[in-house]
């Protein structure tokens, strides 16, 4: 005799469990970024090394030469969170972070540069953790405008950089300054064994 009271008996598969994923921080070590968190965590990265370098060198130069040279060792940690971000999108793809090593081979640098940018990351969950959280609209408009603004600002970059190598090439080798009248360097500008 069957009971009225029973409860159903039917054949159901059980719920699909929602994909799960996670919401990655920028100056976090682990978990895994997708391309377009890669290419705004590591234009904001270089931003801030490039205005960084600029300041640094323009802060110490009346100071001297080497003083400005040796403050540009303050940039090796943002090196490295650029190093630690490339790790992340690559274990996002899949793949060993030791692959960023070859960043650091003339000419391969390239082809490592722009793999992480077009290679698409796994859909689901491998083995360095889940997925990355969806983009918002935020990041997709970062990911516009903070690469093209680089672009813009490069040739200030790269005028400041030629300004300052001018002035440690005529500091320490006594090579005249294009434009500029010869006068002697001020003391402590001028090298010891002079």
């Amino acid at each position: 005799m069957t009971n009225p009271y029973a409860a159903p008996a039917a054949n159901m598969p059980p719920a699909m469990a929602a994909e799960q994923t996670y919401a990655p921080r920028m100056l976090a070590t682990t978990g895994r970024i997708g391309r377009v968190r890669y290419l705004v965590y590591v234009s904001l990265l270089t931003s801030a090394m490039m205005a960084g370098a600029v300041l640094m060198v323009a802060a110490l130069l009346p100071i001297g030469p080497l003083a400005s040279t040796l403050a540009l060792l303050m940039l090796i940690p943002l090196l490295g969170m650029l190093v630690v971000m490339t790790r992340r999108r690559l274990h996002d793809m899949g793949h060993s972070g030791w692959w960023c090593v070859l960043g650091l081979v003339p000419f391969v640098n390239l082809v490592v540069g722009l793999w992480p940018l077009l290679e698409a990351g796994n859909p689901g969950e491998n083995a360095y953790g889940l997925p990355p959280a969806p983009n918002g609209w935020q990041l997709v408009l970062a990911a516009c405008v903070i690469p093209l603004a680089m672009l813009l600002c490069l040739p200030t970059y790269l005028r400041m950089q030629y300004r300052w190598s001018t002035l440690v090439a005529a500091a320490y080798f006594h090579v005249p300054m294009p434009g500029v009248p010869e006068i002697p360097a001020p003391p402590h500008l001028t090298p010891i064994w002079r």
